[in-house]
């Protein structure tokens, strides 16, 4: 699903990422671990082309990915590929359902669709947050506020779901319960995940752990 090939990235003199090589399978839930300053984020941001690389290339389901132009590219991200950032992001004029649809509104979808609401709706109860789809962020949880916002990372289905630190602004009880809420989207959804995190407990349930030291993969 995702193959990285021989990934450089410098900003100035620091090279940050120094040719990494990476494949990650389908439905394969896989963590990114290692000191700060390792390249881990960069390489996710790299993977979720939200940055580009100095040098090296990035497939998504069969997908070059920097060989698209800026409209496909953003396109193709916002159909195939899902954020979760440690900080949720969440628009906080906007209700729990009304942050969710918003990636199927920027796809072209029309606003109060009903499909496109019964989705939305969908995700928040599988996620354990319906009762909240008229919250706004502000009136929520923190661990609620994260629900949401993978849900929303989940809204038009992406072949991959990428998380840089989900679980870094939450206390233990959130933590376990978001770990474990990974593992019951890639058997309900078939999602393939790459997760960042310092999160030791979570790095070990995953299906595979990739180290990273000085911008390399050990």
């Amino acid at each position: 699903m995702i193959k990285v090939e021989n990934i450089h990235k410098s900003f100035g003199e620091l090279e940050v990422l120094k040719g990494v090589d990476l494949q990650v399978a389908r439905s394969e839930v896989v963590s990114i671990v290692g000191a700060s300053g390792a390249g881990k984020s960069t390489l996710l941001n790299i993977m979720g082309s939200l940055m580009q690389p100095s040098s090296g290339k990035v497939y998504i389901a069969g997908t070059d990915i920097f060989t698209l132009g800026a409209k496909q590219l953003a396109a193709f991200r916002n159909k195939e590929i899902g954020f979760v950032f440690q900080f949720h992001h969440l628009l906080p004029e906007f209700t729990a359902l009304e942050n969710v649809v918003m990636p199927a509104l920027i796809g072209g979808a029309g606003w109060g669709s009903r499909e496109v609401e019964q989705r939305a709706m969908m995700l928040l109860e599988d996620l354990g947050v319906g009762e909240r789809a008229g919250h706004k962020p502000m009136q929520m949880s923190g661990g609620e506020q994260q629900r949401v916002a993978i849900a929303r990372a989940l809204m038009n289905n992406p072949a991959v779901l990428l998380a840089d630190e989900p679980s870094g602004n939450l206390d233990s009880r959130n933590k376990e319960e978001l770990h474990n809420l990974f593992f019951s989207l890639r058997e309900k959804y078939g999602q393939t995940i790459v997760i960042v995190t310092h999160e030791q407990e979570l790095a070990r349930k995953c299906d595979r752990c990739i180290e990273m030291r000085d911008g390399t993969i050990l």
